[in-house]
């Protein structure tokens, strides 16, 4: 029988998912430590932290009376920006301490509850969200419940967290947006429909190799049986070697050419990867038993998802360019996509790029031949504004304007009376300026229409 009744339990990270956890685990009657980087007298303020805590039970992932207090921890669950191999992890993990993820721990709640219903996963390198997103919508529009949540902002454990208070909340089918950190500290997980959408090597902070980072993908797999059903590329070599070893059903998507059943004349999001995606959605929305009628409603309706790909309306001092908030963008490849979606507006390309160092794949080179042919105007933002200068100068159109307020100045200035695209995909990560990419995105937005 699954309880944390009087185990002793630490919290790690206190972003979204670990003040979730926080509250599932206070919840259910354990007794409870807060570990996160930084003074404990600054982030025990946030919201949410205090409410189950108290400032004694607050550490600094650095403080050396922290080691007393993980002599006597029970469980860790780590927020999924923390890698396994913490220093303050390691004698947990030589000593079998189960280290898991929140998505883990309400996975083993529900699972003891009896209170599991099918879960669709989602996981891959870029397009999760939109597919996530337009997968839910679909699910809703045949009049089925669904708990959408994950990686996309929402932690499963508040869906667990309100099964606990009352069965009444239970769904049809549980729908996850799944990253590859939180892949990481998974054990009795199980999807039922998981899809794969495609792979580049991204994450270059935790991964030096794109093999291990594969290899973390696919641990939305480790659960199968032969009942459950795989959706992955076809043309991804390195997906579809791991793919043929795994259990269950298989089916694919060729991400070159991909085959739609349904009428797309009505679908509104741009670009080849969004017919990719939808790919992938008609095959999973097909293999859970949806209705052919709710699945061409919501390809006719779907209007996407804000920061990936966004259509900004009521943009001020540019009145003949349209303007696009691609914010969630953070590797290289979601920014290729974006760009090549813009192709049918057969108008100049401004592309605003740059943020955070990630140690690995920065390099604007190996993409640059493609850039140049599509875009005509670089703005380079960020902490990586300079380093990207450097490998551009003299080869493209640039200007380093270093913020967003910079280069909505620039443009407006100097392209008030021309026609062009705006492009928001810095291709980078958001914590150089911003706390994450939906705040990057909002920002942009908001100096864009004011």
């Amino acid at each position: 029988m699954f309880t944390l009744k009087n185990k002793r339990i630490a919290v790690y990270g206190m972003g979204v998912s670990g003040l979730s956890a926080l509250r599932f685990t206070k919840a259910l009657g354990a007794d409870v430590i807060a570990i996160n980087g930084g003074n404990p007298d600054q982030w025990a303020k946030s919201p949410g932290v205090l409410d189950f805590v108290s400032r004694d039970q607050c550490f600094n992932e650095d403080d050396a009376a922290l080691g007393t207090q993980l002599n006597s921890v029970e469980m860790v669950i780590l927020s999924p920006g923390i890698p396994r191999e913490h220093k303050i992890l390691a004698e947990l993990l030589k000593k079998n301490v189960p280290v898991i993820g929140e998505i883990e721990l309400a996975y083993q709640y529900l699972e003891a509850m009896n209170a599991l219903k099918p879960i669709i996963g989602i996981t891959g390198t870029n397009g999760k969200t939109t597919t996530t997103t337009f997968l839910g919508e679909m699910i809703e529009g045949d009049h089925k419940k669904v708990f959408v949540g994950g990686n996309i902002g929402v932690p499963f454990c508040d869906y667990a967290f309100n099964i606990f208070k009352s069965k009444d909340a239970e769904v049809d089918f549980i729908l996850l947006e799944l990253s590859s950190f939180q892949l990481e500290s998974i054990d009795h997980f199980h999807v039922n429909v998981a899809i794969l959408l495609n792979l580049y090597q991204n994450h270059g902070e935790r991964y030096e190799h794109i093999e291990d980072y594969a290899k973390s993908k696919f641990f939305i797999t480790n659960k199968f049986t032969s009942d459950d059903l795989l959706i992955y590329p076809e043309d991804f070599e390195i997906i579809k070697n791991w793919a043929v070893k795994e259990p269950g059903k298989k089916a694919v998507v060729n991400t070159a050419r991909p085959s739609i059943t349904f009428e797309t004349k009505e679908f509104k999001l741009p670009g080849i990867h969004n017919l990719v995606n939808l790919a992938f959605i008609i095959k999973a929305a097909e293999s859970i038993g949806l209705s052919s009628q709710a699945i061409q409603q919501s390809i006719n309706t779907f209007a996407g998802v804000h920061h990936r790909i966004e259509y900004v309306t009521g943009i001020k001092g540019l009145p003949e360019f349209c303007a696009y908030n691609d914010a969630k963008s953070t590797n290289w490849d979601a920014t290729l996509t974006a760009v090549k979606a813009m192709e049918d507006f057969k108008l100049p390309i401004h592309l605003i790029i740059g943020g955070k160092k990630r140690g690995h794949g920065d390099s604007i080179l190996p993409h640059l031949d493609f850039l140049k042919a599509h875009v005509q105007h670089f703005y380079l933002i960020g902490e990586m504004a300079d380093e990207i200068e450097s490998e551009v100068k003299g080869k493209v159109q640039y200007l380093n304007t270093k913020t967003l307020e910079e280069t909505l100045k620039f443009l407006r200035e100097n392209f008030s009376d021309k026609k062009g695209v705006l492009l928001f995909s810095p291709g980078f990560p958001s914590f150089d300026q911003f706390q994450n990419y939906a705040e990057r995105g909002k920002h942009f937005v908001n100096i864009l229409t004011n």
